[in-house]
């Protein structure tokens, strides 16, 4: 089974190659990167991006994809179109992290370093919860430096990081979510760690797509 998973930023692929080999390792996982979705994305999804995306989709499609996944999750609005254009799944950054995320418990932790990000997490969390009948709190936390230490400091110092953060809103949830796929590989050094659980999104997405994946089989 091939998946493509489309990226905006290349920090993100080596979580997906992580979180795949962990959980899904028999898939063949095929790693789309256009840094310019990152680049040209100025806290505003214009019609332009959103075509771009979704050319990209089709693109994904037509090379072979049984199934597609976004990396980027300020585009997962972009999904619910796409998903008229393929006809293969296509799943957003969100959605299969979010499904674990309001079972874990009704106070639930979010890390973004982009606002974008975190207003889309809060937006997609309290989606899913509404879904299930569930009532949530969602706990912010914006750390906008993450990018920048990951890029600076190298993986130790994006994990040290990561893991502060997620100490600071320990003592007011029951559960910890990183929103952006280039924060998992810290999700071993935070398990470590942490005293509540922490969800990492390629993850969840990777259970998400073997569970689709082994049915459709």
């Amino acid at each position: 089974m091939r998946i493509v998973m489309i990226h905006a930023l290349a920090e993100s692929i080596p979580p997906v190659r992580l979180a795949f080999q962990d959980v899904f390792p028999e898939a063949e996982v095929i790693n789309l990167l256009d840094e310019g979705l990152f680049i040209d994305f100025k806290d505003k999804l214009t019609p332009k991006l959103r075509r771009r995306m979704s050319e990209l989709i089709c693109y994904s499609e037509e090379h072979g994809a049984d199934a597609i996944g976004l990396a980027c999750s300020v585009y997962a609005p972009v999904v619910e179109s796409a998903r008229e254009l393929v006809d293969v799944p296509v799943f957003s950054s969100y959605g299969p992290v979010m499904a674990e995320a309001v079972e874990k418990g009704p106070r639930i932790g979010i890390i973004a370093s982009v606002p974008a990000t975190l207003r889309n997490s809060e937006y997609y969390l309290l989606k899913a919860a509404e879904e299930r009948g569930l009532s949530i709190e969602p706990k912010l936390c914006l750390a906008e430096d993450l990018i920048p230490v990951l890029r600076k400091e190298g993986e130790s110092g994006f994990s040290r990081r990561i893991a502060e953060e997620v100490t600071k809103l320990e003592p007011d949830v029951d559960s910890v979510l990183l929103s952006q796929f280039s924060m998992a590989t810290a999700l071993s050094h935070v398990n470590g760690i942490a005293k509540v659980p922490v969800l990492s999104a390629p993850h969840s997405s990777a259970r998400a797509f073997k569970k689709l994946l082994s049915l459709a089989a």
